[in-house]
C-alpha cells in the first residue's frame, strides 16, 4: 500500500493551495497558544520550539516539546500545549489553510505530529512567514506561501521512512482508491471511462468523481491523462522508443498525443526525446 500513500500525497501536494492565516512567536501563557486548554482550529498549525520544554497532546498522541522540534497539527485536531513545571516554553507558530478537497485524506496517513528539525532552517522559514504575514504586499503573500511549502517539505523529509506512515490496516477509502489507482496504471493503453472506474468500487459515477477528487486532488480523467504524460516522458527518454511507440503504449493517436504532450511540457514529444538524448540541436526546444 506504500505506493498508494505516496501517490495520494504527491498528487495532493502538487494541487495544494495555501492561505496564510497568521504567524508570530509567543509563550504558552499568551492567548495565541493553548496554555494547557484543549482546542481545535479550522486551520493547520506549524509550531517550532525555540526555548524551554513542555508537552503537546492530542486525543491519540502525546509529544514532548524540546528546542528545535517542528510540529504539525492538522485542521480540526483537538490538542493542548503546556510548559513543563519550572520551564518557560517559547514558540514560533504559523497558522495556514490548505485546499485538498472535501475529505481530510491526510488523517488516513497517520502522520506524526512532531519531528526533530534542523534548527537553523526551520527557524529561518518560520521567520520568513512571520515577517511576510505582517506585511501587505503582492510579494509578501507569495513569500509566505513559498516558505510554508518549504516547511512542509522539511516536515515530510523528517518522516522516516515512508512505510512507517502506511503501517496498520488501511481505511476503506484507502482500499478503494488503491484499487482505482492500480487499475488505471494497468490500463493506461485502454479507453478508461468514469463509469468503468466507478464500478470497481461500487459507487455511482457522480459520487465517484467527488470521492476521487477529494482523495487525489484532481478529477479521474485529469489523473489518467497525468499518468499517461508521466509514462510518456519516461518512455521518450529510452532510445528504443519512438514517438509512435509511446503514443500506442498509452492508447493515444499520435496527433492528439503530441498536442497534449506539448501542452503539458511546453515541448513536442520529438523535442523532448532529443533533449533527453543530448543530441545536437537540443537547444531548439527552448525556442
Amino acid at each position: 500500500m506504500t505506493t498508494s500513500y505516496f501517490t495520494i500525497m504527491m498528487n495532493n501536494l502538487e494541487h495544494m493551495q495555501i492561505e496564510t492565516v497568521a504567524a508570530a512567536e509567543s509563550g504558552v501563557e499568551e492567548s495565541a497558544v493553548s496554555n494547557g486548554k484543549w482546542k481545535a482550529m479550522d486551520c493547520n498549525r506549524f509550531l517550532y520550539v525555540m526555548e524551554g520544554s513542555g508537552k503537546l497532546e492530542t486525543e491519540q498522541h502525546s509529544e514532548t516539546l524540546v528546542p528545535g522540534m517542528l510540529a504539525l497539527i492538522l485542521t480540526g485536531t483537538s490538542h493542548s500545549i503546556e510548559a513543563n513545571p519550572g520551564s518557560s516554553l517559547k514558540l514560533k507558530w504559523v497558522h495556514f489553510k490548505t485546499s485538498f478537497g472535501d475529505r481530510e485524506w491526510y488523517n488516513s496517513l497517520r502522520l506524526p505530529i512532531g519531528i526533530p528539525a534542523m534548527q537553523g532552517e526551520a527557524a529561518s522559514l518560520m521567520d520568513k512567514v512571520i515577517r511576510g504575514a505582517a506585511e501587505d504586499s503582492l510579494t509578501s503573500r507569495m513569500r509566505c506561501k513559498a516558505a510554508i511549502l518549504e516547511l512542509i517539505s522539511l516536515y515530510l523529509d523528517g518522516i522516516q521512512p515512508l512505510t512507517v506512515i502506511s503501517e496498520g490496516i488501511p481505511s476503506q477509502d484507502m482500499e478503494k482508491i488503491n484499487a482505482v489507482i492500480r487499475y488505471i496504471d494497468e490500463h493506461l493503453a485502454d479507453n478508461i471511462t468514469v463509469d468503468e472506474l466507478s464500478k470497481l468500487i461500487f459507487l455511482h459515477p457522480n459520487y465517484f468523481i467527488v470521492f476521487f477528487k477529494s482523495m487525489m486532488g484532481c478529477s479521474p480523467i485529469q489523473y489518467v491523462n497525468l499518468r499517461r504524460m508521466e509514462m510518456a516522458r519516461s518512455m521518450l527518454l529510452q532510445p528504443e522508443c519512438n514517438v509512435s511507440d509511446v503514443a500506442g503504449r498509452i492508447g493515444m493517436k499520435i496527433y492528439y498525443f503530441s498536442r497534449m504532450f506539448k501542452k503539458h511540457t511546453g515541448m513536442t514529444p520529438s523535442q523532448y526525446r532529443k533533449m533527453g538524448a543530448g543530441m545536437p540541436g537540443s537547444s531548439e526546444v527552448l525556442v
